[in-house]
């Protein structure tokens, strides 16, 4: 097998397998849920953060790509919110599948940042924040359509935020102590013959 199509492979057993850890922490692990959706979770998204900063932007976004669709299955009781057509694609694209894909570009600073800690955890910051601004445009969306843009607007923020604060706090201190333990790139780079 090529170098090339054994590093592919070996990054879509990982990613496949972090995605399957991630929504094991998200799904079946207790965490606090909220009425309206979202929780807060035990580190749900450091798997899937990793994979855009092992394998980059692509295999990142690609794989949380898939993991927002893994989570919509889960949320589809959510749907339920929904008062007009622009909620129910609000809360399917914004809530679930681009929500979840902008936390592939967790590697985004790698190579550009010297310190590697930095560029990791600042990446993490940025997809977290990516992601509270999609829940934040499906809430207006959602509530607009029965208050009005004021009170959307501030429940969004709220509502929103007290889940998406504690993980935008947990998740990047999380991805900081694995990636400073290097433990994760040494296996795969083992695995695969060279350095990631």
């Amino acid at each position: 097998m090529q170098s090339k199509s054994k590093k592919n492979l070996v990054a879509l057993i990982v990613s496949a397998l972090f995605i399957a850890l991630s929504t094991v922490l998200s799904e079946l692990i207790p965490s606090i849920s909220l009425p309206f959706g979202g929780s807060i979770t035990v580190l749900s998204m450091v798997p899937v953060c990793l994979i855009g900063i092992i394998f980059g932007t692509k295999w990142g976004l690609i794989s949380c790509t898939a993991y927002g669709v893994i989570q919509l299955m889960f949320g589809l009781g959510n749907l339920a919110y929904a008062t007009g057509f622009a909620a129910v694609v609000a809360i399917i694209l914004f809530d679930y599948v681009v929500a979840y894909a902008v936390l592939g570009l967790t590697g985004v600073f790698k190579g550009v940042i010297k310190n590697k800690i930095v560029a990791c955890v600042l990446g993490v910051v940025l997809a977290c924040l990516l992601r509270y601004l999609c829940h934040f445009i499906t809430g207006v969306t959602v509530w607009r359509e029965i208050a009005d843009l004021w009170e959307a607007i501030w429940f969004s923020i709220t509502y929103n935020g007290t889940y998406m604060i504690p993980e935008i706090i947990t998740t990047p201190i999380g991805v900081a102590v694995i990636v400073k333990t290097g433990i994760i790139e040494k296996a795969i780079g083992k695995i695969v013959g060279q350095s990631i």
